[in-house]
């Protein structure tokens, strides 16, 4: 009986209905069915066009080696083959002179060193920039000494002209002994054509100097000291004197007597006042550049 209820309930449920899938599964079965299509069909056109590009490459190549086996191949390669010797010669021979200038720049430096260091020893550890400085600043002293010795040797030709012309060096300086009279007025002029002026004496060296050549020649001689308006006498400069050598009772009061001389029969203190419009000789001097001091 048992065995008549289990059949039975077997069959029962046998013969119940089996309930229907969800939509959404069919849905999902047809979209993947879909893309598996789509995809077929990309794949096959992925692998159509790498056919094509294979056979496209095959193509040129079979036509380039086609090329190249033809005279105009041939030509084409054996040109190749000249232009690439050509610059490649170039290049070797480019080469070559740059060597040879470096060659030719390391033997100069070689031998600007050797003068460099026989000049000056502690430059003998120097490397190549720091010697072509030291080279830099002795040719711009040796420049400058040029430019010197060239201004000197200026002064040199004036003073040996001047020297000719009758003029009398004499320290650091030169001076002219007129040989004709002026007033003292007209004897400062003179002296300004020539670039000089009257005589103003500094130091008692030079008073003995321009005494010794007044009275060598044994005349009055015009020098650049006059008297100003307030009565003081002074240098063309417009200095007084560090110095008085005048003659035993000058400055004389005389009118007219502002402008002072040089005379001869003196012995140590020869100034004398004179009338400026008095003609007599009279003194230049001129003092040359520093170049050649």
């Amino acid at each position: 009986m048992c065995t008549v209820c289990c059949f039975l309930n077997t069959t029962e449920r046998m013969e119940q209905p089996t309930p229907a899938k969800p939509a959404t599964l069919s849905a999902t079965i047809t979209d993947g069915a879909t893309e598996r299509m789509e995809k077929s069909k990309t794949d096959g056109a992925s692998r159509k066009d790498l056919a094509a590009a294979k056979e496209t490459h095959a193509s040129t190549f079979q036509d380039m080696v086609t090329f190249l086996k033809s005279p105009k191949g041939e030509r084409f390669i054996i040109l190749e083959i000249f232009i690439l010797t050509t610059m490649t010669l170039l290049l070797f021979l480019l080469y070559q002179k740059e060597m040879k200038k470096r060659a030719e720049f390391q033997e100069g430096l070689g031998m600007i060193r050797s003068i460099v260091v026989g000049i000056d020893s502690t430059h003998k550890d120097k490397d190549d920039f720091q010697i072509l400085a030291v080279v830099q600043n002795l040719s711009e002293e040796v420049r400058h000494i040029a430019m010197k010795n060239d201004q000197l040797q200026k002064e040199i030709d004036i003073i040996s002209k001047n020297v000719d012309d009758g003029w009398v060096l004499f320290a650091t300086a030169y001076y002219w002994f007129s040989h004709g009279p002026q007033s003292w007025m007209n004897s400062q002029k003179a002296c300004e054509k020539e670039g000089a002026k009257l005589i103003s004496l500094e130091t008692g060296v030079e008073q003995q100097f321009v005494e010794n050549q007044v009275k060598a020649r044994r005349k009055l001689f015009w020098i650049g000291l006059f008297k100003d308006n307030q009565a003081k006498w002074k240098w063309l400069s417009g200095t007084i004197p560090k110095a008085h050598f005048w003659k035993r009772g000058e400055p004389n009061r005389a009118a007219k007597h502002d402008c002072g001389a040089l005379a001869f029969n003196c012995r140590g203190s020869c100034w004398a006042a004179l009338n400026c419009e008095q003609m007599t000789q009279y003194i230049c001097k001129k003092v040359p550049n520093d170049a050649w001091l």
